[in-house]
């Protein structure tokens, strides 16, 4: 029996040399031999695009206003083996005096609680297990609860290879949080930043401006809950949402003028051209304020056409040359929200 298992891998060994060509094939075979969580973190290592030269990964983590509104910051994290590089992620996010500095120009704080450590981390299929120390449960409010399950499900869920997570706190499944904040599941993203007083089935996520003192800004997505007679969702119904502008009172605001409306929406070869009503044409002098508006309606519009890199404004079916310098060139969107 040994002697067949011999040549049964052997046979396995000479079929990787011929397929994989300069590879190490003893790695290759060991590789097939290590365990669900080492594989599981090489899926989240791979490189997607966001590795830099200088061996940092920009990364989107979840931070939180002094309004309560979660806040999507790109962040360079530096590469790490194994599952490293999510885990650093997370600890970027724990409430403690280093990361509060890092993110106090922005006016943002950290939203996992303090002490907060990583007890393991496994990927498989899409779904990450994290497990925490007891010290995850020290939330003070059922909003504060609900914001830091959903900050840490956005953040994870930025890589690629997870999609899902499952909440442990001290190697167990807890069934909900000390505010009733249900995690017994897999939790996946759904209803960052809501603002709709009731329930609804219909919503679209939309991007509004916050502010630190009136200099820093950044940009928030917001879900919104629209009135629909269908389920049939669709970009238009989106760009509708965000030209209505925030709700009162939330502290967040929007530089499209008020009254604007969307007359039509066209999205092809990565640009989105959209005809508004006159009202736009109040902000076409203004390079900053134009910008900050194309940036909304690309953030928005990235929801549901995640290839989209630029705008082209119009009305009246004539295009906009926006700003001093009046290009007809489209305005790029940003690939993060945020930048810092």
């Amino acid at each position: 029996m040994k002697r067949n298992r011999v040549v049964v891998l052997i046979l396995v060994l000479c079929m990787m040399i011929s397929l994989v060509g300069c590879a190490n094939p003893i790695k290759l075979v060991t590789g097939l031999f290590g365990d669900e969580d080492k594989a599981a973190s090489n899926l989240v290592e791979s490189n997607d695009g966001t590795q830099q030269d200088d061996g940092l990964r920009n990364t989107v983590l979840y931070y939180k206003d002094d309004k309560g509104f979660l806040v999507p910051v790109m962040r360079k994290i530096p590469w790490t083996e194994g599952r490293g590089i999510a885990k650093a992620a997370l600890r970027a996010m724990i409430d403690n005096p280093a990361n509060r500095q890092d993110i106090a120009e922005l006016g943002l704080s950290p939203v996992i609680p303090a002490n907060t450590e990583i007890r393991g981390m496994s990927i498989h299929e899409g779904l990450c297990k994290v497990d925490f120390t007891s010290d995850f449960l020290n939330c003070f409010s059922k909003e504060e609860e609900e914001a830091l399950v959903k900050a840490v499900v956005y953040t994870l869920t930025e890589f690629p290879t997870i999609d899902r997570v499952q909440f442990m706190v001290d190697g167990k499944i807890q069934n909900r949080l000390q505010y009733g904040t249900t995690i017994a599941n897999a939790v996946t993203r759904k209803d960052i930043n809501y603002v709709g007083k009731t329930p609804s089935d219909n919503k679209v996520v939309v991007y509004y401006e916050g502010t630190v003192n009136g200099l820093e800004t950044y940009f928030v997505p917001v879900t919104k809950a629209i009135e629909k007679n269908d389920s049939s969702v669709n970009v238009l119904d989106a760009l509708d949402a965000l030209v209505e502008g925030p709700p009162k009172g939330l502290g967040l605001y929007s530089e499209i003028p008020e009254g604007t409306r969307v007359v039509s929406v066209d999205v092809n070869d990565s640009v989105a051209c959209i005809n508004l009503s006159e009202e736009i044409l109040d902000i076409v002098d203004n390079q900053t304020a134009a910008n900050s508006v194309a940036k909304s309606f690309g953030l928005t519009i990235k929801e549901q056409y995640p290839n989209v890199v630029g705008v082209k404004l119009f009305v009246d079916g004539k295009e906009l040359k926006i700003g001093e310098e009046k290009k007809e060139d489209p305005i790029a969107i940003p690939t993060f929200a945020n930048q810092y």
